[in-house]
């Protein structure tokens, strides 16, 4: 296998549609690796991918849990256990979609007394640790040729009474990958903010907004297939440039 694809969140939603489409176009020579807490539903999509490539990919599945506190080394290991050295210096492209993460709703007190270390450990650290780990496994010398994509939010940008959680988390990720982006200059480094998408995320905020649920039930925002297939594109066509936000 030539190319290494990495989606986490994979399972459902913008993560799903963007692992799928990804496999579309990328349908010879790639490896997957999908990582989500639900199996059974990275099973589906693992079977779905199987059909749609005729079986020309692999794809490997690891169920994880972002919110425990693992460490770089365990992400590290992951990687190791999933690929050998000798799949690893045959890959001369590696794919990475940042994609997992949480919606948070309170004020700023309120969130504070929950499990603040918890919401921030699955949107921002769980991230930062793993973005490390791969960039430890497999460093710029061994393959030149890397993007790396955090999915971002509207409200990475702008605050929001009762989603400070969330804004705060989504600022710091795209925050890392700017950073990131200026350490690994040779790298491709985007944050792609998908639009307001048909997710399990958007049902939990039709709950607290009236705009969103009149907008969901009117059918205003975004498929998941419809803003995978837009980010496929930009990552294909690679005009972007690295460190930048495009918003669907």
């Amino acid at each position: 296998m030539k190319r290494l694809i990495i989606v986490t969140g994979s399972s459902r939603g913008i993560g799903r549609s963007i692992a799928l489409e990804l496999n579309r176009i990328y349908d010879r020579e790639s490896a997957f690796l999908l990582l989500a807490r639900d199996l059974d539903s990275l099973e589906s999509v693992k079977n779905q991918m199987v059909i749609d490539s005729e079986a020309k990919n692999q794809i490997h599945l690891v169920q994880i849990d972002f919110s425990a506190q693992y460490e770089m080394t365990d992400y590290f290991s992951i990687l190791k256990n999933t690929f050998t050295s000798t799949q690893v210096e045959k890959f001369r492209e590696v794919i990475a979609i940042y994609n997992h993460g949480t919606l948070e709703f309170g004020s700023v007190s309120l969130i504070a007394q929950e499990n603040l270390r918890q919401k921030f450990e699955t949107n921002l650290f769980s991230i930062w640790s793993f973005l490390s780990a791969l960039n430890l496994f497999i460093p710029a010398t061994l393959t030149p040729k890397q993007t790396h994509v955090n999915i971002s939010s509207g409200y990475a940008n702008e605050p929001v009474a009762n989603w400070s959680g969330h804004c705060c988390a989504r600022s710091a990720r795209d925050m890392l990958f700017k950073c990131f982006a200026l350490e690994q200059p040779g790298f491709k480094i985007l944050n792609y903010e998908p639009g307001i998408v048909y997710t399990d995320m958007l049902k939990q905020a039709c709950q607290f907004s009236a705009d969103y649920k009149e907008g969901y039930n009117n059918g205003k925002f975004t498929k998941p297939e419809d803003t995978a297939r837009k980010l496929v594109e930009i990552i294909r066509g690679n005009t972007f440039a690295t460190g930048s936000k495009i918003k669907f």
